[in-house]
């Protein structure tokens, strides 16, 4: 049949050409061409594959240089303070007018830990939850499960239970919350519970003027891999202190050096950051301090660039913005207390980048090497145009390729086995006749 014949061609051919493959054997052959064109084509070439290698990656890209990445410590220094009138403060909770006004907040106050690895936290809104003690209290109401009634039964208020995200640990009775209107499950906890009235919270700052606070930050970088003795800071290298009550700007030749920053110029640096909004919520900030750096040329020409972008997502409906709960601890009459306090506030994130690079004779030889792997790209570009793009193509490709078969060559050595007989025959000596 037809399609069985067409299945028996289809597998000699893929036979033979797997044969031919693994089998034969392919040599190149030098063809001269003397044609100008050809010529000027390979010349253009090679001198785009020079060009790129030497202009391009040695030169622009600084092929010639070793790189190596930056390392570098990063610390901080907040300066500035805040008055708040505490008669206005409905922040407090269970307070019972213990502060007297004005209250001040200084670094000390709104700097949470004072210390930080590559950040800082600056506390800008809050809830304090003062006097509390170690006692029997009502759950607060925001707490899943912790509401009851006066009907109460045993399944509502479970003895010895923490509820989820709850203070402490159930009595299995249920009292009223103070000033609330409603009943939830009496806990063993820090007494009274954490009750924040997210109204004043979401209204404004506690620290209204924290975009007018500046912080100091101190770089220092080095590039191991390349030096042991290059460093560099981004503070200008200058015995005037007074320098130092500048204000960084980076279109100054010397304010560049400058490390002191204001919150409020770092918020504006991001879009769509408003400061009331981040203060009232909290979040993350990120500061990127870039240090890309030729170690063959003089230190000056090695800048640090700053840029600011905000890691935390404000558009999110749960949980936006960032906050976290710590206590101070007293005693009293022999009875431990404690002032809770939940603070909002803006968490900045330090990072270091950067590269640095220095001359290497070894990737100068590599990058030069790899120039002269590419030139052979040249020549088969060459071929693809000379062989399969010009007019007299199939004539080129008939002096390229040769195509030798074993019946060629059987008759290739008759005929210089012939060749040789008639040589040797030709010179041996003729004998005298009658000898």
């Amino acid at each position: 049949m037809p399609s069985s014949k067409l299945v028996v061609s289809g597998c000699r051919w893929v036979l033979g050409t797997v044969l031919s493959a693994a089998f034969e054997y392919d040599t190149p052959k030098i063809v001269h061409i003397k044609n100008w064109k050809v010529g000027v084509m390979n010349r253009f070439f090679q001198l785009c594959i020079v060009g790129y290698i030497i202009g391009y990656a040695i030169i622009y890209q600084k092929g010639y240089q070793d790189s190596g990445p930056v390392l570098g410590v990063v610390t901080t220094k907040m300066k500035g303070a805040s008055v708040f009138n505490a008669s206005q403060a409905d922040f407090l909770q269970n307070c019972n007018g213990t502060l007297r006004p004005p209250l001040v907040f200084d670094v000390a106050d709104y700097v949470i830990p004072p210390q930080e690895p590559n950040g800082f936290f600056v506390m800008t809104n809050q809830w304090v939850t003062c006097d509390q003690s170690f006692g029997v209290c009502a759950e607060d109401p925001s707490v899943l499960h912790s509401h009851c009634n006066n009907t109460y039964t045993p399944s509502l208020c479970l003895n010895r239970t923490v509820l989820p995200g709850g203070n402490g640990q159930t009595t299995g009775e249920c009292v009223p919350v103070e000033g609330g209107g409603v009943s939830t499950c009496q806990v063993e906890a820090w007494c009274p519970t954490e009750n924040e009235n997210k109204t004043v919270t979401e209204r404004a700052p506690v620290i209204k003027n924290a975009k007018d606070f500046t912080v100091l930050i101190k770089n220092s970088v080095q590039f191991p891999s390349l030096s042991r003795t290059y460093r560099r800071r981004n503070i200008l290298k200058s015995d005037n202190t007074s320098f130092l009550d500048c204000r960084f700007n980076p279109n100054d030749p010397i304010d560049l050096y400058c490390p002191i920053f204001s919150l409020g110029w770092i918020l504006d640096q991001i879009q769509d950051t408003d400061f009331n909004t981040i203060a009232i919520q909290g979040g993350v900030i990120g500061i990127d301090i870039e240090w890309n750096c030729d170690l063959d040329r003089h230190e000056g020409h090695c800048d640090p660039k700053y840029t600011f972008r905000r890691l935390d997502d404000p558009k999110v409906a749960i949980s936006p913005g960032f906050n976290f709960r710590y206590a101070k601890y007293w005693f009293d009459g022999g009875v431990e207390h404690r002032t809770l306090i939940k603070a909002y506030g803006i968490l900045f994130k330090v990072q270091v980048t950067g590269l640095g690079g220095k001359f290497s004779f070894i990737t100068l030889v590599l990058k030069l090497g790899s120039m002269i792997a590419l030139l052979a790209l040249a020549s088969v570009l060459s071929d693809l145009l000379v062989l399969y793009v010009f007019k007299k193509g199939f004539f080129y490709r008939g002096k390229k390729y040769q195509i030798v078969n074993a019946s060629q060559e059987e008759e290739q050595s008759a005929v210089n086995s012939r060749t040789e007989s008639c040589d040797n025959s030709e010179k041996e000596p003729l004998l005298p006749q009658g000898l």
